[in-house]
């Protein structure tokens, strides 16, 4: 986190990534706000992390996102950070007549398919929209605030198996790039986090399916080890204070660098600077 940054708000910390973000903000000193759809597991964070506060967010629920946003920055004003972390990552082969392990679940059904696209770029849109409101006029407007969102190396090179997350991903990163250009002068920095393979909950349910696609050679990184480089990465500040707009390391920051090195002569053509 940029070292202005001092109450974050994580959208998605009831696992992977999200959870051990709160951990490890928890332990460096940071006034934490964890959110997600299972009040149970909040609770048990709570529990854990003496002073760590929770709201109850179901990002599915896109309606209910105004009144969410709303309500934690009446609750929390102090907050000047919020990572939308939430993904949903699902395996599905729209050619059914590929023998397995290729062909895994099939094609998905429209409400699979709206689900993946809701959690991992319909949401973070809504999301985005309702916190410019509160963040960039009135008396917030004059404070550095850091809005981040992990996509994924996927979103810049996606691989077959996972159809609909690479899709979506891609198009939040296109998002991102677009909204930083539109916030450009404000107070508001954005901060796209790329992950690499991390061992998560996330792909649990279609492990064994990743492994043989790859060979049986993909290992991920340890969520804890990854984390601690996140925080590490959003600490590296420009000269004027602002945090990077990238947070990538090892395959995913090949891959940023190549895209932003054969893009940004054309990107600002078109008033973008990647």
């Amino acid at each position: 986190m940029a070292k202005h940054s001092q109450t974050v708000l994580l959208i998605g910390a009831t696992s992977g990534i999200g959870e051990e973000m709160a951990r490890q903000y928890h332990a460096a000193g940071k006034k934490v706000i964890i959110s997600g759809r299972r009040l149970q597991r909040l609770n048990q964070l709570k529990s854990e992390l003496a002073g760590v506060e929770a709201i109850q967010m179901d990002i599915e629920a896109l309606d209910s996102i105004p009144s969410s946003v709303e309500q934690a920055f009446s609750q929390f004003p102090s907050i000047d950070s919020i990572i939308i972390v939430a993904g949903q990552q699902n395996y599905y082969n729209f050619n059914s007549a590929q023998p397995p392990p290729v062909s895994g679940k099939g094609a998905p059904d429209t409400p699979l398919i709206s689900s993946e696209i809701t959690t991992n770029l319909t949401a973070p849109i809504i999301l985005s929209r309702e916190i410019v409101k509160h963040v960039v006029s009135g008396s917030r407007a004059d404070k550095p605030f850091t809005l981040g969102f992990v996509t994924a190396g996927l979103a810049f090179v996606p691989i077959p198996i996972f159809p609909i997350y690479c899709a979506s991903k891609a198009a939040l990163h296109s998002f991102i790039v677009t909204l930083r250009a539109q916030l450009a002068g404000t107070n508001m920095n954005l901060v796209e986090i790329v992950p690499p393979y991390v061992k998560t909950e996330l792909d649990l349910q279609h492990y064994e399916i990743l492994q043989a696609a790859s060979g049986g050679n993909l290992t991920g990184q340890d969520v804890g080890e990854y984390v601690a480089g996140v925080l590490r990465g959003m600490d590296e500040v420009d000269e004027d204070g602002n945090p990077p707009k990238y947070v990538a390391e090892g395959f995913p920051r090949i891959i940023v660098n190549t895209w932003v090195n054969a893009f940004s002569s054309l990107a600002k053509n078109f008033g973008l600077s990647l």
